[in-house]
């Protein structure tokens, strides 16, 4: 398998022993690794995206196939934040990796709430914020504001967010950005239309592009979609990033 030990680690704000971490929504909340063989190959596992309260599974999930990947739509359920800390922070602490928690930003109030509740706990290296499709200049101020604390605050945005965010991120100077797959719409046998996030080998020249504009800004990049061999993930790392995120690969990962 291509997540070499001697792969280069590359210092920055946010450090990462490995330059390789898991996309959200991939693994669950807390690392096993009597079921992930790969962990020893990560620099930091991130978890499930959770929420203030408890989500139920999309009435439509599906994953739907296209040529060259796959669309997900679920919902991103999840049984909130208090019940996510009572089950997995032991586990998170004894994990032999550090832990990054995603978190689903809503409003700026939530944030800084779920935020405190993670503070002191450990083996926490951050926590990602999972920006809104709809996230506006205003409400990424009021975000930045709301996650400031103890833990380094990650934003986590699609390429199709780039051109709009940049700018202002740039300005607030988070410790990291992570690029995660872009969203999609594709119709059901009835017709109706489903969006989701995009998966596989046919998400990379997106992400490729969009990792090259945030590189350039000067952010340090986390970049996940469509890496599914050796020379996708050579090529983002000689980009520069930080980071290459995986998410469909692992699934299909029985041993290294």
């Amino acid at each position: 398998m291509w997540l070499a030990e001697d792969a280069p680690i590359r210092k920055q704000d946010l450090f990462l022993e490995k330059p390789f971490v898991n996309a959200a929504g991939m693994l669950g909340f807390a690392p096993d690794p009597h079921t992930m063989p790969f962990l020893g190959r990560l620099g930091a596992f991130i978890t499930n995206p959770v929420s203030r309260r408890p989500r139920q599974v999309a009435g439509r999930r599906c994953c739907l196939p296209f040529p060259g990947g796959f669309l997900l739509h679920t919902g991103l359920p999840n049984p909130g934040v208090s019940a996510v800390l009572q089950k997995n922070h032991r586990l998170w602490a004894a994990a032999a990796l550090p832990v990054i928690v995603h978190l689903l930003v809503e409003e700026p109030a939530s944030l800084a709430e779920m935020i405190r509740k993670l503070e002191g706990m450990e083996n926490i290296l951050a926590v990602e914020l999972g920006l809104p499709p709809d996230c506006t200049l205003d409400k990424l101020r009021d975000f930045r504001s709301a996650a400031e604390g103890e833990l380094p605050a990650v934003f986590c945005l699609g390429p199709e967010q780039i051109p709009v965010l940049l700018p202002t991120l740039q300005e607030l100077n988070p410790i990291a950005l992570h690029l995660t797959q872009p969203r999609g719409a594709l119709p059901v046998p009835e017709g109706e239309l489903v969006t989701g996030r995009l998966y596989g080998p046919a998400v990379f020249p997106v992400m490729l592009n969009a990792a090259r504009e945030v590189v350039k800004s000067g952010l340090p990049a986390i970049v996940d979609g469509g890496i599914f061999e050796q020379s996708q993930a050579d090529a983002l790392l000689e980009l520069g990033v930080l980071a290459v995120g995986l998410g469909a690969a692992l699934w299909g990962i029985k041993q290294l």
